[in-house]
C-alpha cells in the first residue's frame, strides 16, 4: 500500500469562456473585457461585501432578527476586494441561513437584488432563542448553483441576561458571476443531529431534512474505507477477472449509499438536472457520505457510472474562498525520510511538467522548513508524496526532525498566512483528507490548509496504492498545468485515467477542494 504508514482508520464554464486559455485571463482569473463573460459579469465593475448583523447576547424566548445585506466595499468600511462584473440589470442571488439550536420564525432562505452602484437591500430572517449556550449562524449567498461566499456570527443564549448588540460581521464576494451548469449541494447538521440537504441550481429546491438511521454515519464511512483498504492492497493490474469483481462491489457500494444517505427528494431533483449539470460541489458536512463513491441509479435511469467519474466533483469547507486563478510561479516538494520509492519519481515526473518556468522551491525534508515555508505565506505549489499515518488522534506525516500534524498549521490558520499568496496543495498520500472533531469543529489537512487561505487543496479519503497514487499524480498535473483544463475537468480526467488499474478503487478516493472553474495562471 502506498502512503499507508497507516494504522486504524461545478462548475466548468460556459464553452465560450473554456476556450479562452489560462494564460489570456486577467489578474482577477476572469476572461478580458469581451471574451466569455459568464453570467453576473457586464461591463462595471464594483467590489462587494457579503454583511450581516445578530445580537452577540439575549435571554431565552427572545426573538432575534438576523439582518443580511451586499453592499459596496467603499471608504474605510471593510476590507479592500478585488472588484467584480456586475451587468445593468443586476444580480439575483440566493442567501440562505443555517442557525442550529435557534427557533427559525420563517423561512432560512430568500432572494436579495444585487444592482450596480448601491448597496442592496437589508434581508431580515427571523429567529428565536431556545436552549442557553453559545450558538453559531452560518449565511451564504449563491447565484444559480455557484456558491459565492459565507460568514458565520454567533449568539450566547443565557438566562437573566440583556440583549446585547453585535458587532457588524462582512465578508469579501469575489466576484458574482456563476457558471452555467454548476450544481451545489448543501449538506448541513441541525442540533438534533438531523441533516439538511439542499441541491441548488439556477432552480432553487427547498431543503430536506434527512435522518441517518444509523446514528453517526462515520463509523458506517470507516468499515467502508476499510473494505476499500483491502481492496485497493488485493488489486492486481491486468487482472481481468479481479478488476471486474472489484468494480462490481464497487458499484454496488455506491448504489448503496446513492440510495440510502440521499433523500429521495434530492436524488428527484438531481435526475431534473441531470442533463444539464456540468460539475457538482458540495458545502457542507463532509463527513457524512464519501460524495466521490455516489452511484446514481434509480429504476431505469443511470448516468455513466460513479458519479466523480461522470461529473467533476469537488468539494468546500467553511472559510474556504472561492479562487478562480491558482497562480503556479513556484513550487515546493515535501518528501521526508521513509517515503514510498514512488515520491522521487513522482517529484521529478512533475519538475518536468512544470519546466524552468515554475522557480523550484526544493525539497523539503524537515517539520520547521515546511512550517517556516506556509507561515511567511508561501506562493505557488506546495506537493506532498509521502506516507500519512492517520488514527482516532488524527493525522501526522513523519518529518527528520519529528512529527508534522494540522495542528502545526494553526498559526498559519488563524493570522490568514496564505490568503494573500492562494498556493495549490497536492496532499499525496494515505488518508490525506480525513478528519477528526475537534471542539467546536472538524480538524484534518484539508480544513487548516483551506482556513489559512489555500486555493485549493487535494487529498485522498482511504489509503492508495503508491503506483496509483504515482499516475494520479502525473495525469492531474498533466491536464491542469499541460492542457490548461480547469480544477473539476483535471479532476475528473485525471480519475478516468487510473480508473482501470487492475481493480483497484484508489481513482475514487481522491477528494478535490476548489471551485470548479479554477485554472492555473501564468507564472
Amino acid at each position: 500500500m502506498r502512503r499507508a504508514a497507516f494504522e486504524v482508520h461545478v462548475a466548468e464554464p460556459g464553452a465560450a469562456s473554456e476556450s479562452v486559455p489560462p494564460l489570456l485571463r486577467d489578474d482577477n482569473g476572469e476572461p478580458p473585457e469581451g471574451r466569455g463573460h459568464r453570467s453576473g459579469e457586464g461591463a462595471g465593475r464594483e467590489p462587494r461585501l457579503l454583511v450581516a448583523e445578530l445580537v452577540e447576547q439575549a435571554p431565552p424566548g427572545r426573538e432575534v432578527p438576523l439582518h443580511v445585506q451586499v453592499t459596496r466595499a467603499t471608504g474605510d468600511a471593510g476590507a479592500a476586494l478585488r472588484p467584480f462584473r456586475l451587468g445593468p440589470d443586476g444580480a439575483r442571488l440566493l442567501i440562505t441561513a443555517h442557525a442550529p439550536g435557534l427557533l427559525a420564525l420563517g423561512d432560512l432562505q430568500q432572494e436579495l437584488l444585487v444592482s450596480p452602484g448601491r448597496d442592496s437591500d437589508v434581508l431580515r430572517f427571523g429567529l428565536r432563542t431556545m436552549a442557553p449556550g453559545l450558538h453559531t449562524v452560518t449565511v451564504r449567498a449563491f447565484h444559480g448553483g455557484t456558491f459565492l461566499g459565507e460568514l458565520r456570527v454567533q449568539i450566547s443564549v443565557q438566562a437573566d441576561t440583556p440583549a446585547r448588540d453585535g458587532p457588524t460581521h462582512s465578508a469579501p464576494l469575489t466576484t458574482l458571476a456563476f457558471d452555467p451548469g454548476e450544481v451545489t449541494l448543501q449538506v448541513l447538521k441541525a442540533a438534533d443531529g438531523s441533516y439538511s440537504f439542499q441541491l441548488l441550481s439556477e432552480t432553487t429546491y427547498a431543503p430536506e431534512s434527512f435522518r441517518l438511521h444509523a446514528g453517526d454515519p462515520r463509523a458506517v464511512k470507516e468499515r467502508i474505507y476499510d473494505e476499500l483498504r483491502r481492496i485497493a492492497a488485493a488489486a492486481t493490474p491486468g487482472a481481468g477477472a479481479d478488476r471486474d469483481q472489484s468494480r462490481r462491489r464497487l458499484r454496488n457500494l455506491g448504489v448503496q449509499l446513492w440510495a440510502t444517505a440521499v433523500p429521495d427528494a434530492v436524488r428527484r431533483q438531481f435526475w431534473e438536472e441531470a442533463d444539464g449539470v456540468t460539475a457538482l460541489t458540495v458545502l457542507g458536512e463532509h463527513d457524512v457520505v464519501p460524495w466521490e463513491l455516489l452511484y446514481p441509479l434509480d429504476g431505469h435511469l443511470e448516468g455513466d457510472g460513479f458519479l466523480a467519474e461522470w461529473l467533476p466533483v469537488v468539494r468546500r469547507v467553511f472559510g474556504q474562498d472561492r479562487v478562480r486563478a491558482l497562480a503556479l510561479p513556484r513550487a515546493a516538494f515535501v518528501v521526508p525520510p521513509g517515503s514510498p520509492p514512488e515520491a522521487d519519481h513522482e517529484v521529478a515526473a512533475l519538475r518536468a511538467t512544470l519546466g524552468d518556468a515554475v522557480v523550484d522551491g526544493g525539497t523539503l525534508t524537515r517539520r520547521a522548513a515546511v512550517s517556516s515555508l506556509i507561515e511567511e505565506g508561501f506562493t505557488g505549489l506546495l506537493h506532498f508524496a509521502c506516507h500519512n499515518a492517520f488514527t482516532g488522534a488524527g493525522s501526522h506525516v513523519t518529518m527528520a526532525d519529528g512529527p508534522f500534524d494540522p495542528i502545526d498549521l494553526a498559526y498559519a490558520t488563524q493570522s490568514g498566512a496564505l490568503r494573500a499568496s492562494r498556493p495549490m496543495v497536492f496532499f499525496n498520500a494515505c488518508r490525506s483528507a480525513g478528519e477528526i472533531d475537534w471542539f467546536s469543529t472538524s480538524l484534518g489537512w484539508a480544513s487548516q490548509f483551506l482556513r489559512a487561505g489555500a486555493g485549493a487543496f487535494i487529498g485522498t479519503l482511504w489509503p492508495v496504492r503508491s503506483d496509483s497514487a504515482l499516475l494520479f499524480a502525473n495525469a492531474f498535473y498533466d491536464h491542469f498545468v499541460s492542457q490548461g483544463q480547469n480544477l473539476g475537468q483535471t479532476s475528473l480526467h485525471a480519475r478516468r485515467a487510473i480508473r482501470d488499474q487492475g481493480g483497484d478503487p484508489s481513482w475514487l478516493a481522491y477528494a478535490v477542494y476548489g471551485s470548479p472553474a479554477a485554472c492555473a495562471a501564468a507564472p
